[in-house]
Order: C-alpha cells, then structure tokens, then sequence
C-alpha cells in the first residue's frame, strides 16, 4: 500500500504502508511506514472514504499549521499530533502522518485492580504494591503538562476526554492520541467540531439549557473530564459511582449522576447515598491538595465551570509526584548474585575438618575371646536353676541319712556275712545313691539349658557385632566420601569464592548506602523546587494586587486572561472595564510571561540537579552491573552449582556422620554389657562341665564347696 506526502517545494513523494493496519477505528485506520526509513518513527491514519472531506482536510492543514509547543524529552510525554498530509496517487487527501505512541490505554489503570494477564507488566501500578500511589501520581503529572500545553494554545479543546485516548507505558511514558478530533476554537468561536463525548466524562454543563456559549468552546469542559479520569486512577471506581435514596435514586447512569452533582464526597450528598463502593474510601488516602482539586472539580465546579482546576493547576499540585524526584525501581534493583544464598559468616572450618571416629566392635570381640582365669572363678556362683543350694542341703542331708542306714545295715550283716563283703556291699550302695543324685544334678536338660543359654548370648552378641561393624563400614564410607569432596574442592577454593561474593557484596551496600544519600538530596531539590514556585506565586500574586486591584489573586494568570477575554467576548464589562481592557490585558499578559520566565528558569536550574543526581545514580547503578558482570566471570553458575552442590554434600555427610556415631556410641554400652553376660554365661558352662561325679562326691560328705 502506499500514500504520498508533499513537500514544501510542491512536489510529492511515495510512502510504502503495511497491509495490515496496526489499528482501526471509526474514522480510518492506522499503518505502520515500510519505507523510506526515516518515516519508520511514524505512522499514517488513513480515514475512510466517506471521512475524506475539505472540512477535515483543512482541519489537518490547520492542525499541523499551528501545532501545541511540544513538552521536551525528559518529560517522555508526546502530543500524537498531525505532521504531514498524506494523499493518493491522485493527489487527493487521504489521512497524515503522525509519532507513534506505544504502550496500553489509560483505561487499564482505571479499573479497580490490574487484570491478571497484565499484573506482570504493570505490578508497580498494583494499588496494594505502593499505597503511595507514586507511579499513578507521576503519570497524572504528564498527562495534565501535556493537556496543559494544548490549552496554552487556546485553540483547542480536547472534547471527547477520556483514558481510551490517553496511551501510557509500565516506564511512565504518556501519549495523547487521536488529536485530530480536537475542537478548534479562536476568539470564542468554533472554526472546526470535536465529533464526538462520551456521557460518563462530560460535565454537566452540557445539560444546561440556558448558557451564553457553547461549553465545548472552552477549556472547563476538559477540566471536568480531567478529574474524572484522575480520580479513577487514584481511587478506581468512578466518582458518581453510587447509589441514592429518594428522590435521588430515579438517577441510575452515571451521566444523570454527574447532571446532578451526585460526586460521593459532595458534603451536600452526606446521609442521601444508599450504597458507596468500598473503592471510595481510598480518597481519604491521598494528599490533602489533590482532595482539595477533586472538591473544586466535582463540587464547587459543578455550577460554575471555572473554578474547576485547570491542567496547569493540576500540574502545580502534583509537581512533587514527578519522576523527576525520585529513583526508579529498576534503576537501583540489583540482581540476585550467585552464592548470594550462603551466610556471609560460612564456618569453613566447621565443613571442612575431618571429624575424629572411633570404632568398637573389635574391644568386645578381643575380650570375649580372652581366656577365663582362676580368679574370674573364685567369686562366681552357677546359677540356681543349675545348681540349687537347697536342692545340695537336701541330697547332702539324703546322703548323711544313706550313710547311717548303710552302716546300720552292714552292721547287722556282718554277723551274716564275711566282713569284707558287708563293706564293698555297703561301698557299692553308697556310691549308687550318690551317682543318682549326681545324674540328678548333671541331667541333659540341664546341660542343654546351659548350652542354650551360652549360645543365645553369644548369638546375640554375635547380632550387635553385626550391627555396630555395619555402622562402622558406614561411618567408613562417609569419611571416604568427605574426604573425597574436601580433596576434589579445597577449603582455600571455596574461601576465595567467598571472598569474592564478600567484596561484592561490600559493593552491593556501598551502591545501597550511596542511593539512599541521593534520594535525601533528591528530596530536597523538591522541597527547594515547592517553595520557590510558592515564593514565585506569592510575589506576583502581590504583583497583580498592586497593579491590579480589582482583579482577583485566586486564580492563576492564564485563567484572568481567558476571563477577562471571555467577558469582552460577551459584553460583561463593565465600562471601567472596557475603557481599561487593554490595559488590564498587557499587564496580565506581562505578569504571566514574567511569572513563566522565572518559574521555568527555577524549573531548569532544579531540573539540572535533579537530572545530575539521577544521572549519578544511573552511572552508580551502570558501574555495579558492569562489577557484577565481571563477578558473575568469575564466580557464575557453574561455581555456584558446585559450591553449592559441595557444601550441601559436605553438610549431609558431616551430619549423616554424626547420626551414624552417635547411633554407634549408644550401642557401645550395651555391647560392652553383653560381653560380661557372655562372659559369665561361659564361666556358668566351665563351672557346670567341671562338675563331675567324684566332685559332687567330695560336696556331698561337705569337703569341697558347691560352685
């Protein structure tokens, strides 16, 4: 597609347009420049064929003849004015070319929270992320200098007011677009129409029935539209945005709302609204002198137009909300650092020492397999299921009592029998009742309960060696696999990495110790800049009292020229007046430029320091990225992956060491427990296999003790 601009000399020449328009509207649509390339900056509106008229082809001419003074650039604000018609290949007009404006519609932070699929973009504008409202604030500012260098002119007024023309981007940038529709006004009369309003942002001058001129002429209509947009952005609901009681509650949309000045903080609508949205308490919140601009706006504006606060009103109260004053986020966010997770104070020492271990399965299998000596005997009794002590008294007192009858009974044989005979009869019966009481003491069971208990201690015994030798080899392996890090990464590499986070780190502090400095400065730069414009107002508002009289100093300059214009316009003078009139403008005029002189020399100077302080901040904040940058070569995210992957390593083993020893230290005791209960079960099967049959005989007649 292509458009054809021409230039001063006459002639034309071709633009190449996309075939896709970028956007399209009721009146045309919008083309992005294909070439040449020094219009790829612009884009061209095309209007439709039916909206191709003389009357809009000289309203563009118009337009671009006499363009608004453009705001300079640190303001980042654009005016989305006509530059050059565009015409067909026949000459004809078709549209023009125009900057192109980027970001989103106002109308996104109008609404009561940021719509999900933005809130990424735009988190800094969440109501609940800065109750400061800042961010919002500082955009109010740019739009209300941008509107109030277009009514500087006094040409135009915007008309149709309303976020959906107002662009705005996450980095503060504002765009005013689709300015071609502004209403052209001069001396009072409208040269060209604003088409179109939307009822929810126009004031309620436009159901007045009785008014001596058009309200749209004139710059309270925009005004009006001003506050509104405003007030949504700071509150997020609309400011008529209630229900009444009776007789009010017959006024359901907003635009019979705003006819009958239904504006929620109206003190005059106190105790008649049935339900206010929560929304609107957060007007409390802002500061006292936007509260008061919002009041002048909605109420003391309602019948009386011009005591709504211009755009240049707007811009004095929110001055100080100017990012010119403060730091932006993303100019002192610092990034994440690597190794920025571990302490400041890592004790090296601490992960790096090799712990000292003890094992001690090999002490108790040692003692167990010692020797028994006599002298672990001589105190150690058998059991009593073994050897009973009264069972021994009992076959010791059946043995004295064998004893006497055999020797009764021999007695009385030996008169029968040969006396030889008696005795080895007597022997004989002797020693047979003793082997019965023996074979009762030496019984199988008996030995096998013996047997049963040496071999389940030493089974058990045989369980805990297990398991402390398996803690052992565990504790083997977690030393080996320690020292396998501690040599594959040295304590010296880890330390030097850290020293390197550390001095980084110390830089980090530095840049946020050195920003805080500079915000202090930057404040007071804004608190110099508040009170020179206030000593500026105040001298010339004296000024205008001396020179002036009868003039009232309650409204700026401008707006006393725009009245006193207005009133000769419509014959309100009064003869004074008139004879006076010119006179009178002279002297506001020169009053005016006096005042801007000097407010936009102040403005300059503190400008300058601002811009310095924000400069430094941005060469501070510049220089740390670039020793980060470096950092980050040295000490990037594989160093980070191992160290981190090394102390953690180091951090589990050291503890899975301590938990095994410490599991291993409490089986220490038992074990050494257990030896002693083998032991002794051992001494019980020595003892029990020693007694024989010519012992117990001994034990019977009471010349050796039982075990």
């Amino acid at each position: 597609m292509k458009a054809w601009i021409q230039h001063i000399e006459g002639d034309f020449s071709p633009l190449v347009l996309s075939t896709t328009a970028l956007a399209s509207g009721g009146e045309g649509s919008l083309y992005t420049i294909q070439s040449p390339k020094g219009y790829q900056h612009l884009v061209a509106k095309i209007y439709h064929p039916n909206k191709r008229t003389t009357l809009r082809y000289n309203k563009i001419k118009y337009l671009q003849k006499y363009p608004p003074k453009a705001l300079s650039d640190h303001w980042n604000t654009q005016l989305i004015w006509p530059q050059e018609l565009l015409f067909d290949k026949h000459h004809n007009f078709i549209g023009f070319l125009m900057p192109k404006a980027k970001g989103d519609k106002l109308e996104l932070l109008c609404l009561p929270q940021i719509p999900k699929k933005f809130q990424k973009k735009w988190q800094e504008f969440d109501f609940l992320a800065d109750p400061s409202l800042q961010p919002r604030l500082n955009i109010c500012y740019k739009i209300a200098a941008a509107i109030h260098q277009i009514h500087q002119t006094e040409r135009y007024i915007l008309v149709d007011m309303k976020p959906d023309n107002i662009m705005v981007d996450s980095d503060g940038s504002v765009a005013l677009v689709d300015l071609d529709s502004v209403e052209v006004v001069e001396e009072g009369e409208t040269i060209y129409d604003a088409p179109v309003a939307t009822p929810e942002y126009t004031p309620p001058d436009s159901y007045l029935k009785e008014q001596l001129v058009d309200p749209t002429q004139e710059d309270p209509w925009d005004r009006f539209g001003l506050g509104v947009i405003f007030y949504k952005m700071l509150i997020g609901v609309h400011p008529f945005a209630a229900s009444a009681f009776a007789p009010y509650d017959q006024y359901t949309s907003l635009y019979q709302k705003i006819e009958h000045g239904m504006f929620v903080h109206n003190p005059k609508m106190r105790g008649k609204l049935s339900v206010v949205p929560a929304l609107h308490d957060r007007f409390d919140q802002l500061p006292p002198n936007i509260q008061r601009l919002f009041i002048r706006c909605f109420v003391d504006g309602h019948s009386d137009p011009f005591k709504r606060p211009s755009a240049e009103d707007w811009v004095n109260a929110l001055r100080e909300h100017s990012d010119h004053y403060h730091i932006k986020k993303e100019t002192v966010e610092v990034p994440t650092i690597s190794l920025a997770q571990f302490p400041k104070q890592l004790d090296l020492d601490k992960l790096f020492i090799l712990p000292t271990t003890a094992p001690i399965s090999h002490i108790p299998k040692l003692k167990l397999k010692k020797p028994l000596k006599r002298k672990e005997f001589q105190k150690h009794k058998l059991p009593t299921e073994l050897n009973d002590p009264k069972t021994i008294r009992s076959q010791r007192f059946f043995n004295f009592l064998a004893i006497i009858l055999i020797t009764v009974l021999a007695t009385i044989f030996a008169f029968l029998v040969p006396i030889g005979l008696t005795v080895s009869i007597g022997i004989i019966a002797y020693l047979g009742l003793n082997y019965i009481t023996y074979r009762n003491r030496k019984s199988a069971d008996r030995k096998a309960l013996v047997v049963s208990i040496l071999n389940n201690q030493l089974a058990f015994f045989n369980e805990m060696i297990r398991s402390a030798e398996k803690y052992e080899k565990s504790i083997a392996n977690c030393m080996k696999q320690i020292t396998q890090i501690y040599h594959k990464n040295p304590k010296t590499y880890i330390s030097n990495l850290l020293n390197k986070r550390d001095l980084i780190q110390e830089k980090i502090t530095q840049f946020n110790n050195f920003i805080e400095t500079q915000r202090e400065k930057l404040e007071a730069v804004k608190k110099e800049e508040k009170k020179g414009y206030a000593e500026i107002r105040a001298y010339y508002k004296t000024e205008l009292k001396n020179k002036l009289p009868n003039t009232p100093s309650s409204n700026s300059m401008r707006q006393e020229i725009v009245l006193l214009k207005r009133s000769k316009r419509l014959n309100r003078l009064t003869p004074e007046q008139a004879a006076n009139y010119q006179s009178t403008l002279e002297t506001l005029t020169q009053l005016q430029l006096q005042q801007e002189i000097e407010q936009n020399d102040l403005s300059t100077r503190l400008l300058e320091s601002s811009q310095n302080i924000l400069y430094r901040c941005q060469k501070a904040y510049d220089d740390l990225l670039e020793e980060i940058k470096m950092y980050h070569n040295s000490v990037g995210l594989k160093e980070e992956r191992e160290v981190k992957s090394l102390i953690n390593d180091q951090r589990i083993s050291l503890q899975e060491l301590e938990r095994l020893q410490y599991d291993l230290d409490k089986l220490e005791k038992p074990l050494n427990d257990q030896v002693n209960i083998c032991r002794k079960a051992q001494q019980d099967a020595l003892l029990y296999d020693k007694i024989n049959y010519g012992r117990h005989l001994l034990e019977m007649v009471g010349i050796l003790k039982p075990f």
